[in-house]
């Protein structure tokens, strides 16, 4: 589970648990990029990954 954060700069942030973006092998500096299906869930992919 994710908690969604308020920060100073007035923008809403989440943070993703270690275990997800070791599995996905995502590191610090990746571009993801973020849509939502037709029941408005967010996903989130890899630039450059699968459409």
């Amino acid at each position: 589970m994710v908690k969604l954060q308020f920060d100073s700069n007035k923008q809403f942030k989440i943070t993703l648990p270690k275990q997800i973006l070791v599995a996905k092998g995502w590191k610090k500096g990746d571009e993801i990029g973020i849509q939502l299906n037709d029941q408005g869930d967010l996903i989130l992919r890899k630039a450059g990954g699968k459409k």
